[in-house]
């Protein structure tokens, strides 16, 4: 394919660097590329930018690849097939756009005039800067069901949530730069894929090699727990429960806690009454401390915070009460390493050791001078991501791992564990894109910005379910397994939803591969009246949709936010802010369009620019002179453009940026370790559950829908998956399924380099195993064999033997095992389809946050007549 053919402009002679972004993965790392004579030659780090300074993994480098491939979608395409299925010829008809947009917007059109929540959106997580448009869109239509696939519900409705709620932030990282002790459970940041991925690999190489000690708590030692200094295999599931005798061990019988922040950046003080809820002010009805000087309990706005108690007992107004750290002492007394040993395997004596090391390092009540200001230093950090948090009880989990920052003071402190950038102070010249957390009435946090779909606190009351993932009614979850699932039916028929949603508008996500159990995604698939779908490529979903649109790819692409939310992919600590913009290096091949100019196009076509212009206003703060007016039609590049001016200054529109990539600003102390800046407490203690659970289970259970009370408790508890209940004989191993570094997701599995480099890697396309376990079951390396469920579903793939996993554990690398061959042929029969394991339902997915639970119980028999 040669792209001099789509742009006569890019004459013979060309030469150029292109600075612009990557969207292989989410971490959005910046780019530049070499175009020469029309034709992309190469793709390198961008060294002007902070995001990936100058670095590019092997998937970003193989982007071009990506581009090139002569497999992608380059017309509109309608199916001449009513019928669908996944053996079922589409009968696909080239269109034009306008036969295409029309068939849409007509469809839209009907629904909007019906109920406007008839209409589904799912948008890839890749592009991370599809959000605002997707997200604008079904503002603009006025749906609230807005989805990402498998995004979210398998990596982040845990960690996404409680990153939020404890840091004001997307996701969590050790401060790479003064950090002496991490502890990392199932998380690989520094060393793998994800949020500022390049920036972290540098940062994370640099902190051990000046001693940095890091302690990898996780079943598989993979990416991160290869280069650390200790690993700690445990059984899969089962980090909240090590994590909460580490804390144990701290408060109970070693006495290492920081008090005073505990005191001052908590709610760890506040008087807990018998009913587990706060005695509030009679008149104010803020929460009360009791006051050691004053010796009487007052308003804990009214008290100095060395001065409230942490200990004892107390009577207010005739009610016994305590603070509720005295509540958090007791509570761990009975989660003892012992315990954690019995559900985890993870040795007693190791859980102490490691426990005093970190309580040790994090040398209490110390400061440091930086950039002459003077500040708290703890220079330990505990982080979590997908891998402890991809359970049914994946927010217990995480709060209990966040615990032992909360506990020695290390939360967003010098050394400690850093939300990705959750202060900024803004552009100095303009003052724009400031935000700072700010406290609710009882004290505590609200994060500064946000980029879900709900700010992580305070908890939204739960309502009667209007959204069809039930979102509403379970109000701390973000993405939900109800959407595509059988259950999913059967619960809005129950919560008496007067609509169905009869059609998706997907934009990137193949959401029969990433959501679960394909026969059920399909299942909920072939009900929608109408599917749409923009993308680079036909995937599996592509069978089930009634027309497809040609995107362009991120080389072809263009944003002015590539890196925007800074709490996302914008790296943490100490240096330097920067905002950088995607830009086309290459034009679009044939009649592939960018994603966002049809939106805007089917915005106008069904009669909603009006909306669409104030989405976009909301959404990126646009003030006067550059708010979008009325219904007035703005191109996708003049809306960039009025962003990068409203940010940055007049001077400095979308051509300024073009030419200069990027702009950068100096960081502040004041920023980046904002905590002892910002009058702001987390919970340590979470009150709001218990009224939570009980709205929940009043409006649940008239329908027969049960509420199971003890995910509800203000305390972190562990909570066994199903797979830790499952007495099935034979079913020997927990299955789950982990980032592989060479791809990004499964859709570059399609990339022929990175295609290549998997097949040479002895884990990319294999299940691990332990190999004293396989060997004990006669089972071999190279093996082909199934894996089946509980529920008898199965799975082929070959083993690869491996001492590096825990004895009961079966890891597989990625959503694998593609099977459409006409838009993915080099993907096609790669690797294990672990995710068609995966049970959408009630029973495997959190009864408070929706997380889908992620590991399996496998029974591993050997595919008869194969070697």
């Amino acid at each position: 394919m040669n792209d001099m053919s789509a742009n006569s402009k890019l004459k013979s002679g060309d030469d150029a660097w292109v600075p612009s972004a990557c969207a292989i993965c989410y971490g959005s790392c910046s780019i530049t590329g070499h175009r020469v004579d029309g034709v992309l030659v190469k793709i390198e780090g961008n060294p002007d930018s902070v995001i990936g300074k100058g670095r590019l993994c092997g998937k970003g480098v193989a982007g071009i690849m990506t581009h090139y491939d002569p497999n992608r979608l380059t017309v509109p395409l309608r199916r001449t097939n009513p019928k669908k299925g996944f053996d079922v010829d589409p009968g696909w008809k080239e269109i034009s756009w306008d036969e295409a947009l029309d068939e849409i917007a007509s469809q839209l059109r009907r629904i909007h005039k019906e109920d406007p929540r008839k209409l589904v959106l799912h948008r890839t997580t890749t592009i991370t800067a599809s959000r605002t448009p997707m997200q604008g869109f079904a503002s603009a239509f006025g749906t609230p069901n807005i989805g990402a696939a498998g995004g979210g519900l398998h990596c982040g409705n845990g960690a996404h949530q409680l990153s939020g709620m404890m840091h004001s932030s997307w996701s969590v990282v050790p401060d790479f730069e003064y950090c002496n002790y991490t502890l990392s459970f199932g998380a690989s940041k520094g060393h793998s894929a994800g949020h500022s991925s390049n920036s972290n690999m540098k940062l994370a190489a640099d902190a051990r090699a000046r001693g940095m000690k890091m302690v990898v708590v996780d079943p598989f030692c993979n990416f991160a727990a290869a280069k650390a200094t200790e690993w700690v295999p445990l059984r899969v599931g089962t980090d909240g429960a090590v994590a909460l005798a580490m804390c144990q061990v701290l408060v109970n019988e070693l006495g290492i806690y920081d008090a005073p922040y505990l005191q001052a950046k908590t709610n760890a003080p506040y008087l807990i009454g018998p009913n587990k809820l706060y005695i509030r002010d009679p008149e104010t009805k803020k929460p009360m401390v009791w006051d050691m000087k004053a010796k009487a309990a007052r308003p804990f706005t009214d008290a100095v915070s060395a001065d409230m108690a942490l200990e004892g007992e107390f009577e207010v107004n005739g009610v016994k009460c305590r603070p509720a750290f005295v509540l958090l002492r007791e509570h761990l007394k009975t989660h003892t390493p012992e315990w954690a040993e019995g559900i985890s395997t993870v040795p007693a004596a190791n859980i102490r050791r490691i426990a005093g090391e970190f309580g040790h390092e994090a040398r209490i009540g110390s400061t440091i001078v930086v950039d002459g200001v003077t500040l708290p230093y703890r220079p330990v950090a505990a982080i979590a991501f997908r891998g402890s948090q991809g359970h049914v009880n994946s927010l217990y989990n995480f709060f209990a791992i966040d615990l032992l920052n909360e506990l020695v003071g290390s939360s967003d402190v010098v050394g400690g564990c850093l939300g990705f950038n959750p202060a900024c102070h803004g552009f100095p010249e303009t003052g724009r894109l400031r935000y700072v957390p700010h406290p609710d009435p009882d004290g505590l946090m609200i994060a500064g910005m946000w980029m879900g779909y709900h700010y992580p606190y305070p908890i939204s009351d739960p309502k009667v379910p209007k959204r069809i993932g039930l979102q509403d009614l379970y109000t701390m979850g973000m993405m939900s397994p109800f959407d595509h699932s059988d259950e999913g039916e059967e619960l809005r028929k129950k919560f008496e939803l007067p609509y169905e949603p009869e059609v998706l508008l997907n934009f990137g996500c193949n959401l029969v591969m990433s959501i679960g159990n394909k026969d059920q995604v399909a299942r909920a698939l072939q009900k929608y009246k109408f599917i749409a779908s923009i993308d680079i490529f036909h995937n599996e979903t592509s069978y089930f949709c009634d027309i497809l649109l040609p995107d362009c790819s991120y080389i072809q692409g263009q944003d002015s936010r590539a890196n925007f939310p800074f709490l996302f992919n914008h790296p943490a600590g100490m240096g330097e802010w920067c905002w950088p913009i995607r830009q086309a290096v290459l034009p679009p091949d044939g009649e592939q369009r960018r994603f966002q100019d049809i939106l805007i196009d089917l915005a106008d076509r069904v009669g909603v620019r009006a909306d669409y212009n104030a989405a976009y206003n909301a959404q990126m703060r646009l003030e006067p002179p550059y708010r979008l007016e009325g219904d007035t039609k703005y191109t996708f590049d003049e809306i960039c453009d009025r962003e990068l001016r409203n940010n940055f200054g007049d001077q400095r529109g979308l051509e300024w940026f073009k030419k200069n990539g990027v702009i950068k600003w100096p960081k502040k102390p004041q920023e980046v370790y904002w905590r002892a800046f910002v009058d702001v407490r987390v919970p340590v203690y979470w009150e709001f559950m218990i009224s939570l659970g009980e709205k929940t289970e009043a409006i649940a259970a008239p329908r027969g829908v049960k509420t199971p009370r003890e995910f509800f408790e203000p305390l972190p508890e562990f909570l066994p998956c199903t797979s830790h209940v499952c007495k099935k004989p034979g079913f020997d191993f927990y299955g789950f399924y982990y980032r592989d570094i060479i791809h990004a997701n499964s859709y570059t599995q399609e990339n022929p380099w990175l295609d290549e480099a998997g097949q040479m890697d002895p884990f990319s396309y294999t299940i691990a195993i332990n190999a004293d376990s396989a060997k004990k079951r006669g089972l071999a390396d190279g093996q082909l064999v199934w894996l089946e469920n509980e529920q008898g579903k199965k799975v082929q793939g070959r083993l690869h033997l491996t001492q590096g996993i825990h004895p009961e554990g079966l890891g597989v690398g990625g959503c694998a095992g593609h099977w459409a061959g006409r838009g993915m042929p080099i993907a096609k029969g790669k690797g294990v389809f672990f995710n068609d394991l995966l049970e959408l339902d009630a029973a495997h997915s959190s009864p408070v946050n929706l997380n889908l639970d992620v590991c399996v119980k496998i029974k591993v028999t050997p595919v008869e007549g194969v070697q």
